[in-house]
This record gives C-alpha cells, sequence and structure tokens, in this order.
C-alpha cells in the first residue's frame, strides 16, 4: 500500500519591512473593513510591517473606529494631526514617521489593496515608483493641460497626466524626500526633483483619480507649486522688464529725434497713454511675482514646522519583530 504524500502549501513571508501610509480622505467610510483586509494582505506577506493611518480632520466616528481597531489589530500607528494641513503634507507626516525598508503611500478611496504587493516588488528595482491610472478616463482641461507643459518645459518635471499618490519609496528615497527643507512638499514634483530614477507603475484605481476643482483653487495650487519648485517665473519676468526696459530706450531716442528735427511737436496723447498702460501693467506683474516668492522667503525665514502632531497612537504589538527596527536617517 503506497501512502499518499500531503503537501501543505504556504506562502512564504518576504523577509523586509513595508510600512503602508494610508492617506484617508474626511468623507471616507469603511476605514475599519479596510485595514482589516490590509492588515491580513500584509501580514501574509511580509515578516514585518506596519501601517500608519494619518488623522487629517477624520470625522470623529472614523477616528474612534480606527482607535478602536489598535485594540485588536496589530502593527498599526495613528498619527492625529494638529489640524487640517494639505494632502501632501499629510502624506510627508507618514514618510517621515515610517521605519519600513520600503513605504508605500496609498489612499483607500481610489487605489486597490492587491496593487501593493506588485508596486513593492517594482521598488525593489527602482528607488521611487509612481502609480499610473490606466482607466484614467476623464479629458484633462484647458488649464491642467497647461500646467502639465509648463512643468515639462520650464520645471523639467514630466509628471503623467493619469498620476496618482499611489508611491512607493526605498530607504533612501524617503531620507531624500525628508530631509527636505521645503515647507510646501509637494509630493509628486519632489519625488521626480531629488535625482532618483522613478518608474511607473500602471494599474486599474476605483475611482478616476481627477478632482473637478474650482478654477480659483486650481490657479493658486499652479502659483504655490511653481513659486516652489522653480525660480523660472521670477526670470521670465526679468526678461519681460529687459525687454521693456529696450522699449522705453527706443521709445526715448524716438522723442529726442523728433524734438530735434521736427519744430513743431504735437502732444501725443494716445502714444503716452498706451505707454503708461503697459508700463503699469509690466509694473503690477513685477508685484505679483516678487509678492509670491517674498512671502515664500518669509515663510522659510520663521523655519516653522511643516506640520504638528497632536497625538500619536499604536497597536498593543507595533511591530511583528520586536527586534527588527529600520531608523538609519
Amino acid at each position: 500500500m503506497v501512502k499518499k504524500k500531503q503537501t501543505n502549501k504556504t506562502v512564504k513571508k518576504q523577509d523586509i519591512f513595508v510600512s503602508v501610509v494610508v492617506g484617508v480622505d474626511r468623507n471616507y467610510t469603511g476605514l475599519g473593513e479596510y485595514l482589516t483586509d490590509l492588515s491580513k494582505l500584509l501580514g501574509g506577506s511580509y515578516e514585518n510591517y506596519e501601517i500608519i493611518v494619518i488623522d487629517n480632520e477624520l470625522k470623529p466616528e472614523v477616528a474612534k473606529e480606527v482607535i478602536d481597531i489598535l485594540k485588536v489589530l496589530p502593527c498599526i500607528r495613528l498619527i492625529r494631526l494638529s489640524r487640517e494641513y494639505s494632502y501632501d503634507i499629510a502624506l510627508m507626516a507618514g514618510i517621515q514617521g515610517a521605519i519600513g525598508d520600503y513605504v508605500v503611500l496609498t489612499n483607500p478611496a481610489i487605489d486597490p489593496i492587491d496593487a501593493i504587493p506588485s508596486i513593492v516588488e517594482e521598488n525593489k528595482k527602482c528607488d521611487i515608483v509612481n502609480g499610473i491610472a490606466t482607466n484614467h478616463t476623464k479629458k484633462d482641461d484647458l488649464g491642467r493641460r497647461t500646467f502639465y507643459w509648463y512643468n515639462r518645459r520650464y520645471l523639467g518635471v514630466d509628471i503623467p497626466a493619469a498620476a496618482t499618490y499611489f508611491i512607493a519609496l526605498s530607504r533612501r528615497a524617503v531620507k531624500a524626500v525628508s530631509t527636505t527643507n521645503r515647507h510646501d512638499g509637494h509630493i509628486r514634483h519632489l519625488i521626480r526633483q531629488i535625482g532618483y530614477k522613478c518608474a511607473e507603475y500602471r494599474y486599474e484605481v476605483k475611482v478616476d483619480p481627477v478632482k473637478t476643482r474650482k478654477l480659483r483653487t486650481g490657479v493658486l495650487e499652479a502659483i504655490d507649486i511653481a513659486a516652489s519648485h522653480s525660480t523660472q517665473p521670477l526670470r521670465a519676468m526679468s526678461w519681460v522688464g529687459v525687454g521693456a526696459s529696450v522699449i522705453n530706450l527706443i521709445y526715448a531716442l524716438y522723442v529726442v529725434c523728433v524734438s530735434v528735427f521736427k519744430r513743431d511737436v504735437a502732444a501725443g496723447w494716445t502714444t503716452m497713454s498706451l505707454q503708461l498702460s503697459v508700463m503699469f501693467f509690466l509694473l503690477f506683474m513685477f508685484l505679483v511675482v516678487l509678492a509670491e516668492y517674498v512671502g515664500k522667503i518669509l515663510k522659510e525665514a520663521r523655519d516653522d514646522a511643516s506640520y504638528i502632531v497632536m497625538d500619536e497612537l499604536s497597536s498593543t504589538v507595533s511591530i511583528a519583530d520586536t527586534e527588527r527596527k529600520n531608523l538609519s536617517e
């Protein structure tokens, strides 16, 4: 009688430390179920992991749901910010608090859980990996396309139109991003400016990540990004000033020639009015650009904290292997 061999197929966990930073939208519901599924996935895939939830003015009931989960699930941390900050700054708080070999930024409302292991595998090959939505269907408006063109042409930052905040960073990339002294950390710009190669990870999102926003909001954000990451607007206005100076010089020479060669000179009201209107337009354009940069200089000179952590709560078991901590800076 031949005995049949029993084979127990077990998935071998990878001996790496993965940190997942969960950037939650304030109106997102179902966070408890999401964290349960995420914890199960990470616990079955990696020897060590941690889940960092950023409380960026979450609704009280949602925050309470996370606090209750801390008593049940291991390796979860809740970072509560003192007030509502921008989404990028909230993610930066998670990046700077992560201790894993690989750090993944994810949005529960947009990014599927099962894409996390795949982007981590890509992160092993490249220091920075940015998710690209394959089912991006909304057509970019003229303002968005113009801003992306401006980024490529003048800021040297090529951000795909379908790029999301689903980003994976290696430990040295985390260190490079964390040591920046920029207060307005626009993550998708910053990861492309630190010098490390940025690979693309294409995946299918739950919902289209492109948000419809008001014109005023989009313009202010575009100005903020341009002023934060480049001096090109200031240089552009400098060239405009040079051109205006040349025009003024030519006009001055013209006035001298007219006064020398023509005796009866009529007052040129139209020409003078046109000149004054153009000059004042340029003057106020200068003031707008200079005001933006003076504001940036003032903000940096204050040396204020980019964000303030009000509280930090952790699960009873903070990491799976208490002997392993990646705190290299």
